[in-house]
């Protein structure tokens, strides 16, 4: 299984505008290569599942001092208790935007409908996630406190007219 670029761009279309707007950190287009699977490079990690006619995962690493510094962006104000409370709720939802818009240009396409999970997210050092063993497109974000990498692991999703009749057979039922 190969994940199509087209399905990659929304991504990074996503992250640099939202980094951007809601957090006011420049980010610009870094790499792109490929991973056998998912594997994240960095200490924090956002994983986000998707279903509809593409199946997979969105997986959001970057350094901690990175995360840090956007969750200072957007609880401004906010003492750094509460930053530290909450921290992956604030990154989560930073994640949630990114995959919302990346999900919205790509429904843009289909007449189907993208849904989203809601975010897993995981901190620390020598951390071992267990993520779903599909190849992913990587792609390299870079902003001047460090690199966001975005793995995109998604395949198109064949039954959907199968599961549409089938939905349709058990709504009659």
């Amino acid at each position: 299984m190969k994940v199509n670029a087209k399905y990659v761009n929304p991504f990074i279309e996503a992250a640099m505008k939202v980094v951007t707007r809601i957090t006011g950190i420049e980010v610009r287009r870094g790499h792109l290569s490929y991973k056998a699977k998912v594997e994240p490079s960095f200490g924090v990690s956002i994983i986000i599942g998707i279903y509809g006619f593409l199946v997979g995962q969105v997986v959001y690493s970057m350094e901690n001092t990175l995360a840090e510094r956007m969750v200072d962006k957007l609880l401004d104000g906010r003492s750094p208790q509460e930053k530290k409370i909450m921290f992956v709720d604030t990154l989560g939802e930073l994640a949630n935007m990114i995959t919302g818009n990346a999900t919205a240009l790509l429904n843009q396409r289909k007449d189907y409908a993208l849904k989203i999970t809601t975010p897993a997210i995981a901190t620390g050092d020598n951390l071992s996630i267990n993520l779903i063993p599909k190849p992913a497109l990587v792609l390299g974000l870079y902003t001047q406190y460090g690199p966001i990498e975005i793995s995109v692991a998604v395949e198109e999703q064949e039954t959907l007219s199968e599961i549409d009749a089938l939905d349709s057979v058990l709504s009659e039922i």
